[in-house]
């Protein structure tokens, strides 16, 4: 059964075939689809599609429409890009695109499709299939960052408030399938347990947070709102501003055996990358 998930997101199912075992490895698994894409870049996504995987796009429209009008591949195109890529649309920042995963939800291989005509084709793994039309909310693309390694130290689970997120090894991870709230003006209560190889001989790491409190698209200084260093779990609380714009930020969570970086951009060695949707209200 198709499973239409309702999340800040707006994650659809669209792939008939695709199936998970149960709601809470489907929440995950969507969770943690990342491709997190700007409208721009989902305009972008599109003419890749349409350069590189034009069939796809049809099969796309022909699951969408259930019609058996005999219309050509240039009508079902430009039906496909006025449904999700309307001026109405974009003009609210709220693009749609297609993301890819396996049967399960899952991006093992960490391919995702290209967000720009001039990106070059590359091959979908065989196994991978378009399993949700995405909405943009972010207004700016962010610098990327992932960790060199992360065979040993990774981030095993993050809570914020009532939000939790367990994941499993990875060295990059965008948590999409969730916008979090935070309360303005107030603190909220933030834990981040490091995943080791060892547990046992649990890794000395560096844990860092930021926020783009007002959504330039940086993290600037004064945008860590977290810097410490520990062998357990990390606990602590952040404070909200008073006042900031409405819409949808990133929160950045890093931690990095090796020591790590101030700069939110600068690549970490030994450890884990998480970025989270917020939401200020």
């Amino acid at each position: 059964m198709i499973r239409q998930l309702i999340a800040a997101s707006s994650l659809m199912c669209i792939a008939a075939t695709v199936q998970a075992n149960t709601e809470s490895e489907t929440s995950a698994n969507y969770n943690e689809l990342g491709d997190l894409l700007t409208v721009q870049q989902a305009q972008g996504r599109f003419a890749w599609l349409e350069k590189c995987y034009d069939g796809l796009l049809v099969e796309v429209w022909e699951r969408a429409f259930d019609t058996t009008d005999i219309i050509s591949k240039e009508q079902k195109l430009a039906q496909l890009r006025a449904l999700w890529l309307s001026p109405e649309r974009l003009a609210q920042g709220h693009g749609q695109y297609l993301t890819f995963a396996n049967s399960d939800f899952t991006n093992p291989y960490n391919w995702h499709a290209g967000a720009n005509a001039a990106d070059a084709c590359s091959t979908m793994p065989p196994e991978y299939v378009p399993v949700a039309l995405k909405t943009t909310v972010l207004k700016n693309a962010y610098c990327d960052n992932v960790a060199f390694d992360s065979e040993w130290e990774w981030i095993d689970k993050v809570t914020l408030d009532d939000f939790s997120h367990d994941s499993a090894r990875h060295s990059y991870t965008a948590v999409s399938g969730k916008v979090i709230t935070l309360s303005a003006g107030r603190e909220a209560s933030m834990t981040i347990t490091p995943g080791n190889k060892e547990p046992q001989y649990p890794s000395y790491v560096a844990a860092r947070v930021w926020v783009d409190w007002d959504q330039d698209g940086q993290f600037s200084d004064s945008e860590m709102v977290y810097k410490s260093a520990s062998d357990g779990v990390f606990k602590f609380a952040i404070s909200v501003p008073t006042e900031q714009p409405g819409g949808v930020t990133l929160m950045r969570v890093a931690t990095d055996s090796g020591g790590g970086s101030d700069n939110a951009c600068n690549r970490i060695h030994y450890g884990e990358v998480e970025d989270y949707l917020v939401t200020i209200r």
